[in-house]
């Protein structure tokens, strides 16, 4: 039933809109790194790189693609690593100088966890759901620098997966937003 649904908003959304209103191009590359919590004794530590790639149905609504990389530890102390990527649209709101832009947004990713358990690798796949609570990005040098500040939930399909996520970042905008 969630699969029809999901299908019919995206055909709804690519009949709905034309190109005019979308733009490829890169608009900005950049890293970030930060990290997850699940509970107290699991955390990793997490890089990212990141590419805003297009300006989807609006100008404000734009789609990231991102690679990541991150370690640390499971929730029985276990070693974890973790490499993933996925997309993902979030939406800015500029402010009146047009030079810092709050953000809010989601996508998905595909990771694959990697766990040593009493000796023993246990690889998994699965589909994480991201969803950007709060962002930043605060423009410099006449718009070619960036810093970001985020927030996002991550939930995943079994405990360990799920995580509250803070990163810092700089990256450089290649076109203007």
């Amino acid at each position: 039933m969630w699969r029809r649904f999901f299908f019919g908003v995206v055909v709804v959304f690519l009949l709905e809109t034309s190109p005019a209103r979308a733009e490829l191009g890169l608009y900005g590359l950049g890293g970030k790194i930060g990290l997850d919590v699940v509970q107290a004794n699991d955390t990793r530590h997490f890089w990212v790189l990141q590419a805003d790639v297009a300006s989807v149905f609006t100008p404000r609504l734009h789609l990231d693609i991102a690679g990541e990389v991150g370690s640390g530890t499971d929730l029985d102390n276990s070693e974890i690593k973790v490499v993933g990527g996925g997309a993902y649209l979030k939406y800015l709101w500029p402010s009146k100088s047009r030079r810092a832009f709050a953000y809010m947004g989601g996508g998905f990713a595909v990771t694959r966890i990697e766990r040593t358990v009493l000796g023993q690798i246990e690889h998994a796949k699965q589909l994480v759901m991201h969803l950007i609570l709060v962002g930043m990005e605060k423009h410099a040098f006449r718009g070619r620098m960036k810093g970001i500040f985020e927030i996002r939930w991550v939930i995943g399909d079994e405990e360990d997966a799920s995580s509250l996520r803070a990163a810092v970042g700089i990256g450089v905008n290649i076109k203007k937003p």
